[in-house]
């Protein structure tokens, strides 16, 4: 007769609660505080005051109009006590406070204006908001020093698996925002790299197309299977090496700020929890042979006095206990961890229930991980209509170079600066005339000319009848 083996069940709740070791935990911690502090370091002082104190106008989210910069140097203050609470997470001094309070900073700056979305900016409140409920602060922080209490070598699985789901995401609907007709016939890659052929050793491998193409669909590839292949221990290894050549060649082809970065350090959450003490296991084994080897070279005379000195090796500091796991995460939590993964799944994809390309009218583009994925080169004339009379408004005289830059190619920022013009002339009828190109395509009016904007009424679900089709082929 055959034995029948039967599974036992896995109970979501008690694997979420089982406790792993909490080096690698802590060495996000450590390196997302530091990632924190060069970011905000990038804006004091020139772009704080170019974008939020130089400029009259602001283009706000739905939802969020009443939230404006701080007079004077307050905007100034905000980003130095960012950078100071970026400070306290590397350190885990006062860790809960201090990441609680970097959240609401970095995340009343980021709905300030919309003009500077950038999608690591995004990434970073997310981030910030669920690592305050996560005891990354049980080691390597000051906090567990001064508080043996809290101290531990372990954290409860979920928080390794929650990062690794986090970043997974933004890899994985990277490559699927990339599958779109543009991309696949490799724009607007081939026109950024051929405008870059000037890059020493590689540039001028940019005018052969087979290089676009390998590139193009390289990247592809790349950000759909990267967080797949980090999670298999195989092929982890050679995975972070090409996860770091991809970054670093963003790098230095495209700058992108800090986001590189900070993917990189977090792509290590994917190995194994206890890596960072490896690592430090192997460098001291590394370090412990050299030593040896080089007190064999010395005379056996000079030796004798000293060579138990040469041979002892200091103990390690003791690391803390593990705290007893708790048999299951609480029911407040899993309902949490479950709805948060929700809404990370779906929301990315919210943009094919609306007609047209995300890349053109820009409706559900953001918080969809559509990252380095369109170029638009735009212009644009607004005029006021009043009493008869026609006149044109220099946008410049409201708007710093780079909120008109992105204003004249997204409709939605159209219309926000329309409304305002309108306001500003006791709610006259305001037109826009524009000309967009996006990805190499012939220039093309975006919004009708002939409606009247400060009408409009923003569309937030579904499309907007205001905004023109892309018509235009791919040259």
């Amino acid at each position: 007769m055959a034995i029948i083996e039967r599974r036992r069940w896995v109970d979501p709740r008690a694997a979420a609660a089982q406790p792993v070791n909490g080096a690698s935990a802590a060495f996000f911690r450590i390196a997302f505080g530091v990632a924190m502090l060069v970011n905000v370091l990038l804006y004091l002082p020139t772009l704080v005051h170019e974008y939020y104190v130089d400029t009259s106008f602001h283009f706000s989210y739905a939802w969020f109009d009443f939230i404006k910069p701080l007079p004077g140097f307050g905007i100034h203050a905000v980003y130095v006590v960012e950078g100071l609470l970026a400070i306290l997470i590397a350190l885990g001094l006062w860790y809960r406070r201090a990441v609680a309070g970097f959240f609401v900073l970095h995340t009343y700056v980021f709905l300030i204006d919309s003009t500077y979305f950038q999608n690591h900016e995004y990434l970073i409140s997310l981030v910030s908001f669920f690592m305050i409920f996560m005891p990354l602060e049980r080691r390597w922080s000051l906090d567990a020093r001064r508080r043996p209490e809290l101290a531990s070598s372990t954290v409860p699985a979920w928080v390794v698996w929650l990062l690794r789901f986090q970043f997974g995401i933004v890899y994985f609907y990277g490559g699927v925002a990339k599958l779109n007709l543009d991309w696949l016939q490799g724009e607007p890659l081939r026109m950024w790299l051929h405008a870059r052929t000037d890059v020493q050793l590689i540039g001028p491998l940019f005018d052969f197309e087979p290089v676009v193409l390998v590139m193009t669909y390289g990247s592809l590839l790349f950000d759909l299977s990267i967080a797949f292949f980090l999670l298999h221990r195989r092929t982890q290894v050679p995975a972070f090496v090409v996860a770091c050549c991809f970054h670093l060649l963003n790098v230095r082809l495209f700058g992108l700020f800090v986001f590189p970065w900070l993917m990189i350090a977090a792509s290590t959450i994917y190995f194994r929890p206890d890596w960072p003490e490896r690592v430090w296991a192997w460098a001291r084994k590394r370090r412990r042979r050299g030593a040896e080897l080089s007190a064999s070279d010395v005379p056996a005379r000079a030796q004798t006095g000293s060579a138990s000195e040469s041979r002892s090796v200091p103990e390690p500091r003791s690391v803390p206990e593990p705290r007893p796991a708790p048999g299951r995460i609480s029911k407040t939590l899993a309902t949490f961890l479950v709805a948060w993964a929700v809404v990370q799944v779906l929301v990315p994809l919210r943009h094919y229930l609306i007609p047209g390309s995300p890349n053109w009218t820009e409706e559900a583009h953001r918080f969809s991980w559509h990252m380095k994925l369109r170029d638009k080169q735009s212009t644009g004339t607004f005029y006021v209509i009043q009493n008869g009379t026609t006149l044109e408004v220099t946008a410049s005289e409201h708007l710093n170079p780079k909120q008109e830059f992105r204003m004249y190619g997204h409709p939605e920022r159209v219309v926000r600066f329309a409304h305002y013009l309108s306001d500003l002339h006791d709610g006259a009828e305001i037109r826009a005339v524009t000309s967009v190109s996006l990805n190499g395509r012939e220039p093309a009016p975006i919004v009708d000319p002939g409606v009247d904007l400060a009408d409009v009424q923003l569309v937030w679900w579904g499309h907007a009848d205001w905004i023109l089709a892309l018509e235009e082929p791919l040259r």
